[in-house]
C-alpha cells in the first residue's frame, strides 16, 4: 500500500494480510511455507530473495502446489512489450532497474518445478491506480497498453485487469475489489458444480460479473 516514490495502492496492504490468513486457513498452507511481505518488506531485492533463495527450500519439485499473490502498482514498458510489478522502492522513470518483470517472476517460480502455480494480481498496467492517479507524471489519462503473454501449461494467471484497463477498491470492504471477490470465490462461492474443487475457470467466471461491473 505505502509506496516509497509512487503513490499508495490503497489497502493493498490489507489484502495481502487477509490472503495469508486465507491461504492458511480455506487452502490449508502451512504458516512456515508463507513469506508475507508488505509495504517496506516488499523491496525488489526482498522480493527476489524470496523467490530465488527462499521458495525453491519449501518447494516439493513436481509435487507442490505454488499461490503467488500481489496487490499494489504494475506498470507496462513504453512498447509495451514488458509488464513490471512495481515493489515498494519502484522507480517509475527507471523501471528496468527499480521495478520486476512478471514473466521473470512466472519463470524464476517455474524453476523451482511446482506441480502447479498459479498467480493472482491485484494490479494493473495502464499507469492508473486504485484512486485514480497517474503512476506516469506525464501521462494525462493515456491508457499503457501491454502485450498479450502465453505462459506454461502448468501456470495459471488470473489478474485484476486487462492490459489497458485501470484495476480498483471496494472502500465498503476496505479491500481491492479484485482481492475481495477472489477470497469470495475461493472460499466456495465461485464452486459452480457443488464438486468441492474450484478450478481457474469457475474462479475466472465469479469474477467476471461483479468486477467488470
Amino acid at each position: 500500500e505505502r509506496y516509497q516514490n509512487t503513490p499508495s495502492a490503497k489497502y493493498a496492504d490489507q489484502d495481502a494480510q487477509v490472503f495469508y490468513d486465507f491461504a492458511r486457513r480455506a487452502l490449508g498452507v502451512k504458516p512456515e511455507n508463507i513469506k508475507l511481505m508488505v509495504n517496506n518488506e516488499a523491496t525488489r531485492t526482498g522480493i527476489q530473495k524470496a523467490l530465488k533463495l527462499w521458495l525453491p527450500t519449501v518447494v516439493s519439485k513436481r509435487n507442490s502446489d505454488v499461490y503467488f499473490f500481489f496487490a499494489g502498482h504494475g506498470l507496462a514498458s513504453a512498447n509495451g512489450f514488458q509488464r513490471y510489478l512495481l515493489p515498494y522502492d519502484a522507480e517509475t522513470a527507471l523501471l528496468e532497474d527499480s521495478a520486476l518483470v512478471l514473466e521473470d517472476i512466472i519463470g524464476t517460480v517455474s524453476q523451482s518445478r511446482p506441480r502447479s502455480a498459479v498467480f493472482f494480481l491485484d494490479t494493473c498496467y495502464s499507469g492508473g491506480t486504485r484512486t485514480g492517479q497517474t503512476l506516469v507524471a506525464d501521462a494525462r489519462g493515456m491508457r499503457i497498453v501491454a502485450r498479450a503473454t502465453s505462459f506454461p501449461e502448468n501456470i495459471t494467471v488470473i489478474s485484476a485487469s486487462d492490459n489497458d484497463q485501470v484495476s480498483t477498491f471496494l472502500p465498503e470492504a476496505k479491500h481491492g475489489l479484485f482481492s475481495y471477490y477472489l477470497m469470495k470465490g475461493l472460499e466456495g462461492n465461485a464452486d459452480f458444480n457443488f464438486d468441492e474443487q474450484i478450478t481457474p475457470s469457475e474462479i475466472f467466471e465469479y469474477l467476471k460479473k461483479p468486477v467488470t461491473r
